[in-house]
């Protein structure tokens, strides 16, 4: 995979900053509801597109209640404090072939797949060549690499830079104790509050964490 100096073939889970806390507390990715039909069976989708696939372009509400979906990395990476991907080994045996979720589908949805899969292409994807599934959760065990590209590392043209999140690190664990309990009501104690350690460069989320935790 470029700029990682391996010929590993990696399949990428892309999502935004805002999922970063929850993913590291629950150390999995977990099948979800989406936008499946009844009866059908939840997954965790990858591509092994180097950009975030225009069809999981996250949503959100303006103040109608509108419902508006962001058009590009750039957009969402300014809504949500950066963009966020998981990378796995695309021949890891828990990802499936996009033919296995295809072939799945309920006779009455089968069309409806269909209609999807040409709207992606349609927006510049390839599905068939690069999407992938796992119909169980992806866990932490499994990951080669899990990356952040900040508000600034995001241009018009797309990311400029993704730069690798060390699961290990003094700043992750700084992070986890931003989201700890307060000891005492309304007091904060030194174990709740993280020490002015620096974390990545430009990372948004330490500003804005109250937001991050919320979501």
């Amino acid at each position: 995979m470029k700029g990682f100096g391996s010929t590993t073939d990696v399949s990428w889970h892309y999502t935004d900053a805002r999922q970063l806390l929850p993913l590291i507390k629950s150390k999995a990715l977990k099948p979800t509801m989406g936008r499946i039909h009844n009866g059908e069976r939840p997954v965790v989708w990858f591509t092994r597109a180097d950009t975030y696939e225009p069809m999981a372009y996250p949503a959100w509400l303006d103040e109608n209640g509108i419902r508006h979906v962001m058009a590009s990395e750039k957009e969402i990476a300014t809504r949500a404090n950066g963009l966020l991907r998981i990378g796995v080994a695309a021949d890891d045996p828990c990802l499936r072939p996009l033919s296995e979720w295809t072939n799945s589908r309920r006779p009455e949805h089968q069309n409806l797949a269909k209609e999807m899969l040409n709207a992606a292409e349609e927006l510049g994807s390839n599905p068939v060549a690069n999407w992938q599934v796992s119909f169980k959760a992806v866990t932490e065990k499994r990951w080669l690499h899990i990356q952040i590209a900040f508000p600034e590392d995001v241009g018009e043209a797309g990311v400029q830079t993704w730069n690798e999140w060390d699961l290990r690190a003094q700043y992750t664990k700084d992070l986890l104790k931003m989201d700890s309990p307060i000891c005492d009501e309304d007091i904060s104690c030194e174990c709740c509050e993280p020490d002015d350690r620096l974390l990545p460069r430009g990372n948004p989320l330490q500003p804005t964490l109250d937001t991050l935790i919320q979501t």
